[in-house]
């Protein structure tokens, strides 16, 4: 209970600072964590979507999956937010690669390294990081078929 309300105030405080509305965030937030369950989550593998940074429609979210984890990068469209590519490490270049203005990225890279410094564990930090290359997603924010989300690969995950 206590980290959610954490998460909470550091959604609103965020928002506040990068100058949005703290309640369009924090709707935004919750359908990228709804969207992120539905398509990945398992009763057996449980997914938990933490922490979620949003600037300029552009958002990162963390995820965690039993001892997998990574950072999806997502895009708010018509149609909602769609996943656009699942990494380890996000950097300036692969916001940039992915359509984000330099000022969006750097705000991104910002926001989500406060948000990961207040919200996780450094072993949830290091689980996010071990996330191995970079998978592109198709305009359903589905991945290709010879990789499970998540599964670390040794392949060139890029597609």
């Amino acid at each position: 209970m206590r980290q959610t309300f954490t998460r909470l105030i550091a959604t609103l405080l965020l928002g506040t600072l990068l100058g949005l509305s703290p309640l369009a965030l924090a709707d935004d937030a919750a359908e990228i964590t709804h969207a992120m369950k539905a398509a990945w989550d398992k009763p057996e593998q449980p997914l938990t979507v933490k922490p979620v940074v949003i600037v300029d429609q552009i958002a990162v979210a963390g995820w965690l999956q039993q001892d997998r984890g990574g950072r999806a990068l997502l895009k708010k469209t018509a149609h909602g937010w769609q996943t656009q590519l699942c990494a380890g490490e996000m950097t300036f270049a692969l916001l940039h690669q992915a359509g984000a203005s330099h000022a969006t990225a750097n705000k991104l890279l910002k926001a989500l390294s406060s948000a990961e410094q207040s919200t996780l564990s450094a072993n949830e930090r290091k689980q996010l990081d071990s996330f191995s290359g970079v998978v592109k997603m198709d305009g359903n924010g589905h991945h290709g078929h010879h990789a499970e989300h998540g599964q670390p690969s040794h392949q060139n995950q890029s597609h």
